[in-house]
């Protein structure tokens, strides 16, 4: 077809080519109003009037139409914030008292935020606000970030040697307890928490008696085996009171052999029959292995005390006392010296107990030890055992081989045998071989050091203490004068100086209340447990048969 007879319309109909229009008459029709219009225009007009478009005609039309809207949309808003700003202008305009308010026209579209979930930015804490002008300006607040400094000073105030003993945790509290805990769990760990039952001896028969309580409430859960469901309980139990204070090696021997005796529990038994099985288990043990071995061992300890005697202990071993009060209720004559040393002073219960009981006893301090020893003429020496290790050295409280060592050195000099005797169960013996007290040991609380508080006097009798306690009244004036004045003189300096109480503050300044120390097996003698006397040499061999402190299961 000639070209003239038609110009060819992308949907295959012809079309006069006097109706074509070319580009330049596109762009250069002009709207009603003057204006130019674009090329998209132009396209939907020509569709409107009658022109078939192709799909990218029809992609344009819908863009301008979305376009339109948007313009629509935009122009709205700056109306309604235009009459906002005109409402506001009159408003600061008017008189005082009077406020002119313009209703907010609801908005009819929708943000894409309020249909869409999204994560909202939250601002950044170290972001600077800009002052806002005409308003107060706030008042600058304290740096966040002293109370963490003061802890983390408090933190530096650690013996860096002994870093692995300080507690990971917060010590056990009433309200940090789960409900998984036993109540009388939680009474005993708050009683170890604070020193209230010390000893080894005190600290393992309390445990087993929580425990029996313990098992006396358990209830086996359906479809369970109370042998796997009864360990999982106590490990709960355990780590409350491991968190309290660290476990004790007579406490750690028990805890294994009461673990040992579940886990062997029957699977045909009835749980009462089980509970009634292992709470007569915990009664034998208590009284076998601590009860009975107690006995046994004093009546051997007290065998070795003569007449004349003059014993030295330290600190204050509740196998020890029953020694020296059995000797003394046979009839023995000797005298006692017991050394103490601070902070906990368990001497001084020690030694009132051996008074209340009729013994001549004489207290002195650990830093006067070597005075004792050398005028005192000790003969013997008896120690109580926090642990008998596995390699013979004695584990006790912190001082005992200060004492140890002072015994036998004195002894040499002047070439005599003092024996250091050792008095320790064999629930105690410990298959553990330690070379220092820094591995092994217990760290108390550091502000014990700095409370300086003593009580009064030992005796019993009532007018002494009062005469010791009361000021004295038959004095001249002018003496009590003075000691007024040195009185006043020593509150005033107790108040400019205040000493350790600040301590943690102070920084290069560290306080190490350490529990325990390791006594070589030279500086020991004898160890008398309920298997007899026998050389520290010869605890490996009792371990061996025994089977304490064995990791079960």
């Amino acid at each position: 077809m000639p070209p003239s007879d038609g110009v060819p319309v992308t949907n295959g109909t012809t079309q006069p080519s006097g109706d074509v229009p070319s580009k330049e008459s596109k762009k250069s029709k002009p709207r009603p109003d003057g204006s130019a219009r674009t090329a998209t225009e132009q396209d939907i007009a020509e569709a409107g009037a009658g022109v078939k478009l192709t799909g990218a005609l029809l992609k344009k039309q819908k863009a301008a139409e979305k376009a339109a809207r948007r313009a629509e949309k935009v122009a709205e808003k700056g109306a309604h914030a235009q009459q906002q700003a005109q409402t506001q202008t009159q408003t600061q305009a008017g008189p005082s008292g009077t406020k002119l308010e313009t209703p907010r026209r609801p908005s009819t579209t929708k943000r894409e935020s309020d249909t869409v979930p999204h994560h909202r930015r939250t601002p950044s804490s170290g972001a600077r606000q800009l002052p806002i002008r005409g308003a107060a300006q706030p008042q600058p607040q304290p740096q966040a970030s002293a109370p963490h400094e003061k802890e983390k000073r408090h933190e530096l105030n650690r013996v860096p040697m002994f870093s692995h003993l300080y507690p990971k945790e917060k010590r056990a509290t009433l309200a940090g307890a789960g409900r998984e805990i036993h109540p009388a769990v939680i009474a005993l760990g708050l009683q170890l928490r604070d020193y209230v039952i010390c000893g080894g001896n005190a600290r393992c028969v309390a445990t087993l008696l929580a425990f029996k309580m313990v098992i006396k409430t358990y209830t086996t859960p359906p479809a369970v085996a109370l042998s796997r469901h009864l360990l999982t309980h106590l490990n709960h139990q355990i780590a409350y009171l491991r968190n309290a204070r660290p476990l004790s090696t007579s406490q750690g021997n028990s805890i294994r052999w009461l673990k040992n005796l579940i886990s062997t529990q029957p699977v045909e038994s009835t749980d009462s029959e089980a509970k009634q099985s292992l709470c007569e288990a915990i009664d034998l043990y208590i009284r076998e292995r601590i009860t009975l071995a107690d006995e046994v061992i004093a009546r051997e300890a007290t065998e070795r005390i003569e007449d004349g005697d003059v014993v030295l202990t330290y600190a204050k071993s509740s196998i020890v006392e029953k020694t020296l009060i059995n000797a003394h209720r046979q009839g023995k004559k000797f005298r006692v010296i017991v050394i103490d040393s601070r902070p906990m002073f368990e001497g001084k219960n020690h030694a009132r107990s051996l008074i209340r009981a009729g013994l001549k006893v004489q207290y002195a301090l650990l830093t006067a030890i070597a005075d004792i020893v050398d005028q005192e003429s000790v003969t013997k020496c008896f120690l109580g055992a926090s642990a008998m290790l596995g390699n013979g050295k004695l584990l006790s409280r912190a001082g005992s081989a200060m004492v140890a060592m002072m015994v036998k050195e004195c002894s040499r000099n002047k070439s005599r045998n003092v024996p250091v005797i050792v008095l320790c169960e064999t629930v105690k013996f410990s298959a553990k071989a330690v070379l220092d007290s820094i591995i092994l040991n217990e760290l108390g609380d550091a502000d014990a050091l700095v409370d300086s508080a003593q009580s009064g006097v030992f005796s019993t009798n009532p007018s002494l203490a009062a005469a010791t306690a009361a000021p004295s009244k038959g004095g001249s004036k002018k003496s009590g004068a003075k000691d007024k004045d040195e009185d006043d003189s020593d509150d005033k300096g107790a108040g400019s100086n205040k000493g350790l109480e600040e301590w943690k503050d102070q920084p290069g300044l560290f306080l190490l209340n350490i529990m325990y120390d390791v006594t070589p097996a030279e500086f020991l003698d004898l160890v008398i447990c309920e298997l007899g006397s026998l050389p520290p040499e010869a605890v490996p061999v009792v371990n061996g048969v025994h089977g304490d402190d064995q990791a079960l299961a």
